[in-house]
């Protein structure tokens, strides 16, 4: 089957197609996390690489489609009114999920987790978004100094009171959106992807990532915490 870089309605095969596996993979860590919590399985989330790295893996393909999306829509000057709808579009959605969590999770709620973070990042990205070169050396800098000063999030935490359940601090992740800035510049969502069956299916789990992520969630632990009741027998 032939390769493409775009499809009919402009968007770009790979970008997609990376959120969509990274909604796949988001879903599969989900439910293995939600299981985990209801004693179904038994995953270390901290200690094992595996499952300490594969969250943040996802977290990374989202931010760096973020980075890229950035620099393709405003390349030609910044399109403000995309700007605001975009933001209020995620930081509506990121406060729904506070609130939610609020309610339900008082000592785990999440007040900066991924939707926080893209709403944010997707305003301060603006900066750069004519800035390739520049973006790299701010992401190269927000790595370097990372590595070396490793800072704590915990008494920032302890000071709050609580643990929550997704925390994607601004520092350093922004860094990845600004590497996707830089992966415009150089064409990298212009590589060529054959257009299969599975790839269609991943440009469709892209193209709708928002809308899963705030579905997929109560749906998983509904069904986990459904077989823990059978099992238990309560």
């Amino acid at each position: 089957m032939a390769s493409a870089r775009k499809t009919a309605s402009g968007r770009f095969v790979l970008i997609d197609s990376l959120r969509g596996f990274a909604v796949i993979l988001m879903i599969f860590f989900h439910l293995f996390y939600d299981l985990n919590l209801f004693r179904l399985v038994t995953i270390d989330v901290t200690e094992n690489p595996f499952w300490f790295a594969l969250p943040r893996f996802i977290v990374s393909v989202f931010l760096i489609c973020v980075g890229i999306g950035l620099a393709l829509v405003h390349k030609n000057g910044i399109r403000w009114e995309h700007v605001w709808k975009r933001f209020i579009k995620i930081g509506g959605c990121a406060l729904l999920i506070t609130v939610v969590t609020v309610v339900f999770f008082p000592k785990q709620y999440v007040f900066f987790g991924i939707l926080h973070c893209i709403s944010l990042s997707s305003v301060l990205g603006l900066l750069f978004a004519k800035s390739p070169r520049g973006s790299l050396l701010v992401f190269l800098a927000i790595i370097l100094s990372y590595v070396i000063i490793r800072p704590s999030m915990e008494p920032l935490l302890d000071w709050l009171g609580i643990r929550p359940l997704d925390f994607i601090p601004i520092y350093p992740w922004f860094g990845l959106v600004l590497l996707g800035i830089f992966l415009e510049f150089i064409r990298f969502h212009k590589i060529p992807v054959r257009q299969t069956p599975a790839v269609k299916h991943l440009e469709y789990l892209g193209r709708h990532s928002l809308i899963i992520y705030l579905i997929h969630q109560p749906v998983l632990f509904g069904i986990c915490y459904a077989i823990y009741k059978m099992r238990s027998g309560t």
